[in-house]
This record gives C-alpha cells, structure tokens and sequence, in this order.
C-alpha cells in the first residue's frame, strides 16, 4: 500500500506487504523486468519513482500493514501521514488502513481493479462516506451439497480440492497443537462437534497425525495413498451403495439425472501420471506437516506407494444428504460408539503425543509453485473430475480458480492509476476542499463504461422511535455523528469509577456495559465487576487481555452501551478514544 506525495523534494512512504515482483504474464514483463523479478515490490516501486524523480525522496518499508505491526505504524506515523493511497488486494487489509484513517482523520483514495473493470474511491475526513461505510455484495457461493456429493463443472472439483487442502492440512495440524496444548479439555469438547461420522473424521486424522510425527516418509506415502484410497474409491462406492445407479426418488424419477451425474470410483495405480501427481503432493505436505524431511523423487515415492496394502472397503447404511435445505446431519449409526472409543484411545495416548514436536499447518500460497499446494488441489480435482467424468483442466486454470486470480491488465491499472492522480492532485493542491469538487470512479474499459460521481457523504447515526434490534426507542447523542466523531476522554490514567463518572456528566448516559475490542472490561449486571471499578482502566485492560501496554500506546478505544440518566432509554455514542499518557 504505496502512500505517494509529489513534487521535488518531498518525501513518499512506500510500504507493502512484503511479497516478490513475479513474471508470469506479458503484463508482468511491462511491471517486472527480469532484472526485479524475485525483488520486493516496494524495493522496485522506489527504484521506479526515484528513475522518473531523482529529487524525490523515498522510504520502502517490507513490513505488513496491520494490527500487528502496530508497534511500527504507530501513532507518530499515522499523525505524519497528509494522505494514504491504497493499492491493495484484500477486503481485510482495505478495511484496516480505512479504519486508521479514520480514527486519524486522513484522507484516503482506494481504489481497485478487476480485469477490465475499476474503481476510485476519495474519502474525505468528516466530508465522505469511508470504505467501510458500504459492503460489496457477498459473492455467490456454490452449494455445498453440490460439492460434496453432486459436482457437474470443474469449479466444483477445484472447490472441493481447496476444501480438502484446508481440512488435512491447515485444520487438521491446528487442531493436533489445540489437543497437545490441553488433551483432556479437547476431548471433552468433541462430543459437541457435529454427528458420530463428522467426530470419527475428526478424529481419526488427529491420531493418524500424531502417530506419524516420528516415523520416516515411508509412512507419508503410506498416508497419501490411504487418502486416494478414501477420497477417490471409498467414498464413491459409499455414495453409490446408498444411492444406486437405478435408485428413484419419491417422485418416481431416476435419482441420477439432469446435474447429478452417476461417479465412478477410481483404484489407485502408481502408473497413472495424475495418481502419482496427487501422492507426491499429499506426501510431501504431510511430511512438512509432521517436520519430517521431504522427498521429491517420482519415482521413489510411486514405488514406496505400490508397497501399500490397501485394505477392502465395505459399504455402510448411512445418510447422505441431497439437499442445502436439508438441516439433519449426515451420518452412521455405528459412529457414536466409535467415537467414543476413539477419545478413549487418545485419552490413554496422551503421554506418547506430548513427547514429540509440534505439528506445522500449511499457509496456503498461491504463488509458490514449488510448496506442493496448488499441485495437490489441481490433482485433487482433476482426479474428482475423473470420478464424475467431467472434463479435467490443466495446471494454470485450478492456480487461478483456486487462487482466485484474475488477470490484471496494463490499460485497466495505467487508467485507474490516472484517475487517482488527479484526484491526489486536488488533495495536495486545494486549501478549501469541497466534496463537489472531487469525483468517485466506477469504470469497465470492456463496454466502455465511465460513471463519475460525488463521493457521498458519511452515513449518520439518528435517534429511532424503535430499533429492530433492541426492539425500543434509541437515542443518538450528539444526534447525527459519524464513524469520523469520537469522543476524547484526557483525564489520564484514571480509574474506571472516574472514568465512568465523566461520562455521565459530559453525555448524561448510565453506563451499562464498556468494551476494548473483545475485551468485556465492565458489566453492570454482573455483580462482581462492582469491585473493577476502584481499578485503574489500563490495569484492567491488561489483566482481561493478558497483554501488556506498549510504550508508544498512549490511548484505548472503549465501545460503551449506555441508557440515558433521565428516562432509561438506550443511548449510542461515538467511540472513545480513552486518552491515558
């Protein structure tokens, strides 16, 4: 996120996130030359603006912008800021640096692009609606029945593969550190995860996982062909058992018809090119998971796979699901004793886990072709592909579905990069800013379509004869703030009576409830916080949150939920920004 200044001799902060310049594309090559490809993006973009400026002065910083690294983008920093221009790829990440800005009142022009469309936003202090102040609609979602069961399209196969990604190799590890952490608090918990089926699941790659951690890669392969075994063979014959070829519905119709295509299972053999493709991958992200060293050999991973004696599946009556709308769970009936004797193993296991190492969850990455990731979910879906025999895509087409990557295209960036200079322009430029005289962009070079329009000015919150949430009456004060207004407490590092009693003289509310983020520091209606009230806000904030106060902090943002002195009606208030330095 690049917050550029102009003219000669003035200074430009350049921090991004701390990722590489690539060259995969033509339009990598106009950004990228190959003497910058594998540089840090913020090391290349300062090398660029000092070529077309040699009096500029830039600061490129590698560190990621967030609430993290609070300690190095500070208050100091964010107060020496005269404008922030975003060029970000993730809502998380906008949201952020929007709500910095407007807690310190800067302005900010974000802006996007997506294919051949484009967007600029301008956000004003006081004047605008922020980016926060309005949500995209959420992005349609394919059904999950459809995915687990009845795929017809490739994109449900990818779906499905970056679905399995994430529950045997990110989920599965967090939870074997969750259960080393505390084994006895774990198991107690699994009873309320799910059905006996989804438990025994749970289970069994946790123990399956933990047992590993010290045996060589023998067993890794040993793993990935089980899960072949499991995702591309078992299940199917599963699927087919309870729904079979000729299986009618209610309605007299033939079950396996229109979007539903009848799968085929697929046995493993280590001859197959995608098979191998699929161990390799799934081997390897389990050795890394377990610490153990990888091995990259075809050819002797496929032969310690071979070796692998894959034990005869039996079908069961279980229920399946066919609909979203569906609301009971899927299961066995046979699970529940299962799973039982499953948390009795591990509760005797205990000792024998807690002897080796942490297990490490991957943290999927798109961009590096060599960790294994999008290799595994491409042979992942290309092989469920097979099973429902849908047309299999090639390498790039799963990076970029499962990625989400949508091509950038140099006119697309070249023109909205335009329009946020012009509208930087008139930030620097005029002393008197007037909303009129600024302009949001929405652009789609492919129709062409340009829509300029007036930023809109930020959302008020008003009194409510009645509120649909706290079905009542709700009282602003003031009357008509915005997500700019705060109310400024300075009265030091007080207690939290003190503090409780300016607010009742300066906005005439009762306070009921007062929150920092998620810490819950007062609540009237429990009795024994009536003994917090004597302690000091800070100490509080410390104890609840078991962190400690940096140095540069010299504030707390407090949330309060409050009624109003006179007739007990609930009030809403601005922010508090709890000045304690």
């Amino acid at each position: 996120m690049p917050a550029p200044a102009l003219g000669s001799g003035t200074t430009a902060l350049l921090f991004f996130l701390p990722l590489k310049a690539e060259h995969t594309g033509k339009v990598a090559k106009l950004s990228a030359p190959m003497t910058d490809v594998g540089s840090s993006k913020s090391q290349v973009a300062a090398r660029a603006a000092k070529a077309m400026n040699a009096d500029l002065k830039v600061e490129a910083m590698e560190v990621r912008v967030g609430p993290d690294t609070e300690d190095t983008f500070d208050d100091e920093f964010w107060d020496s800021l005269d404008c922030v221009v975003n060029a970000l790829d993730n809502i998380q990440a906008r949201m952020y640096v929007d709500s910095r800005c407007v807690w310190f009142s800067k302005p900010l022009l974000e802006s996007g692009t997506l294919g051949t469309k484009a967007n600029v936003q301008v956000v004003l202090p006081k004047m605008t609606q922020s980016y926060g102040d309005s949500q995209d609609p959420p992005e349609e979602s394919i059904p999950l029945c459809t995915v687990k069961h009845f795929p017809n399209a490739i994109e449900h196969t990818i779906e499905w593969a970056r679905e399995a990604f994430e529950q045997l190799f990110v989920e599965t590890p967090r939870e074997g550190n969750n259960f080393l952490e505390d084994p006895e608090s774990y198991l107690k918990k699994v009873p309320s995860m799910g059905s006996g089926t989804s438990q025994v699941q749970r289970l069994r790659s946790l123990q399956q996982m933990l047992q590993k951690r010290k045996q060589p890669f023998d067993a890794c392969a040993e793993y990935a062909v089980m899960e072949f075994q499991e995702k591309f063979h078992d299940s199917i014959v599963q699927l087919l058992h309870t729904f079979p070829l000729d299986h009618v519905t209610s309605e007299g119709t033939k079950f396996w018809s229109g979007p539903k295509r009848p799968p085929a299972p697929i046995k493993f053999d280590a001859n197959d090119a995608l098979h191998v493709d699929f161990l390799l991958a799934a081997a390897n992200l389990y050795a890394t998971s377990l610490g153990v060293p990888e091995n990259r050999d075809r050819a002797q991973v496929a032969k310690m796979a071979a070796a692998v004696k894959v034990p005869d599946f039996k079908p069961r009556e279980m229920k399946i699901k066919v609909d979203d709308k569906d609301t009971s769970a899927e299961a066995c009936m046979d699970d529940d004793a299962l799973a039982k004797k499953l948390m009795a193993e591990m509760s005797e296991q205990m000792k024998s886990f807690k002897s080796a190492a942490d297990l490490r969850p991957a943290e999927f990455e798109k961009d590096d072709d060599s960790n294994f990731h999008i290799q595994f979910i491409a042979a992942a879906a290309n092989l469920r592909a097979r099973n429902y025999k849908i047309q299999e895509v090639d390498f790039l087409k799963v990076k970029m579905t499962a990625g989400k990557i949508i091509p950038a295209i140099a006119t697309t960036t070249a023109m909205v990069t335009g329009l946020v200079s012009a509208e930087l322009l008139k930030i620097v430029t005029l002393r008197n800013r007037k909303v009129e005289d600024f302009k949001n962009a929405f652009v789609t070079l492919a129709l062409p379509l340009w829509v300029l329009s007036e930023p809109l000015p930020p959302l008020k919150t008003v009194s409510k004869e009645h509120d649909p949430i706290v079905m009542g009456p709700v009282k602003a004060r003031p009357e008509g703030f915005t997500t700019w207004d705060k109310v400024d407490c300075k009265l030091g590092d007080v207690t939290l009576k003190q503090f409780l009693d300016w607010l009742t003289a300066e906005v005439s509310i009762e306070v009921m409830i007062m929150s920092s983020g998620n810490a819950c520091l007062y609540n009237s209606y429990i009795p024994a916080h009536r003994k917090r009230l004597q302690e000091k806000i800070t100490t509080l904030w410390e104890t609840i949150t078991k962190q400690t106060l940096s140095p540069k902090k010299t504030y707390l943002t407090l949330e309060v939920s409050a009624s109003d002195l006179d007739d007990g009606v609930d009030v809403v208030i601005p922010t508090v920004k709890f000045q304690f330095r």
